[in-house]
């Protein structure tokens, strides 16, 4: 069997691999709000990209992009939301990669409100609780099969919840991440997030992402300019279908200091399916959104990145804040 034809063979074959992981979902115990509410930080929120992030934080994302990164990348997230809630919402990640063909990731979320005010099934109150999440990701990915790359993250999370009735649970999922690549300025990709089930009818979907992404001619391209733009979409597996576009626009001061904007639309209905929990209560919620970073070399042939975005939601503003250090 000749390479091209092995390729072609690849692709279907990875494709049924993201569709048995979401039909066979894992049943696990609580929400996990911290991975379900909250990725990766700017790349979740702005629906953009892999051309445009450049970020280790698109483990959560795709893990087959970690191929697009600098050898070795560490960032760290915060997201506090308005009106503020009495919680803490952080993750980090680290990405090393071994040559061009193989690439490895660590990651973490973490989760905590206090203060929760709790109710029985009569409606009365029965004390205060506290919510602790703690998601840990270990992510690999190689580009062997060029220009197809292939990753896949291995997920733990643990929720506990104080109170008369305790939880302290433990969950386990595995996702997948593929990317098509195609004369440097053309990218297909396609990730998997799988669910973490019920509680209390509370639940989390599992979700299918892709999106297409093209690097359009600019100005000082050779010098590191880019302008980028992206069709993005995210399938709740038997729900609903959303898209959203988002652009990326960078631009070179100095060999060693650029900028960036991203500027993404409101999620947009595509599909929708026959929803078999009216009080699912967890619609589309993302309006519109916008970030920009700031890029600047420092000594050793360190990079040090400070990126701010901005997402405006139907009941909450998101506001997060990343830190990284690449080389």
């Amino acid at each position: 069997m000749s390479l091209t034809l092995k390729k072609i063979v690849l692709l279907p074959v990875l494709i049924c691999l993201i569709m048995i992981n979401i039909s066979h979902a894992e049943d696990t115990y609580g929400l996990f709000a911290a991975f379900n509410r909250y990725n990766s930080g700017s790349q979740a929120a702005m629906g953009t990209s892999l051309l445009a992030s450049g970020s280790s934080t698109i483990l959560f994302l795709n893990p087959a992009g970690m191929q697009f990164l600098e050898k070795s990348q560490v960032a760290f997230t915060y997201l506090k939301l308005k009106p503020t809630l009495d919680q803490r919402h952080m993750s980090y990640a680290a990405t090393y990669r071994f040559g061009e063909s193989i690439s490895m990731g660590v990651g973490g979320v973490t989760y905590l409100v206090d203060d929760i005010e709790a109710y029985n099934n009569d409606a009365q109150f029965t004390g205060m609780l506290n919510l602790s999440e703690n998601l840990y990701v270990l992510g690999f990915a190689t580009s062997i099969i060029s220009p197809f790359h292939i990753g896949f993250n291995i997920r733990a999370a643990n929720q506990s919840i104080s109170g008369d009735d305790p939880i302290d649970e433990m969950a386990y999922a595995m996702d997948y991440g593929f990317v098509f690549q195609q004369n440097d300025w053309f990218l297909l990709s396609m990730s998997t997030q799988s669910a973490f089930k019920m509680n209390e009818g509370e639940r989390s979907l599992p979700r299918l992402r892709s999106s297409i992404e093209l690097d359009l001619p600019f100005i000082k391209k050779a010098q590191g300019a880019a302008f980028q733009i992206s069709l993005s979409t995210q399938t709740e597996y038997g729900h609903w279908t959303t898209g959203v576009i988002g652009t990326h626009l960078q631009y070179p001061f100095t060999k060693s200091i650029f900028a960036y904007a991203n500027v993404r639309t409101p999620s947009l209905l595509l599909f929708e399916n026959e929803i078999s929990d009216s009080d699912l209560g967890y619609y589309t919620q993302e309006r519109w959104g916008v970030s920009g970073g700031i890029q600047m070399g420092v000594m050793n042939d360190f990079k040090l990145k400070l990126e701010i975005t901005y997402l405006n939601e139907k009941y909450f503003d998101q506001q997060i804040t990343t830190l990284e250090l690449m080389r």
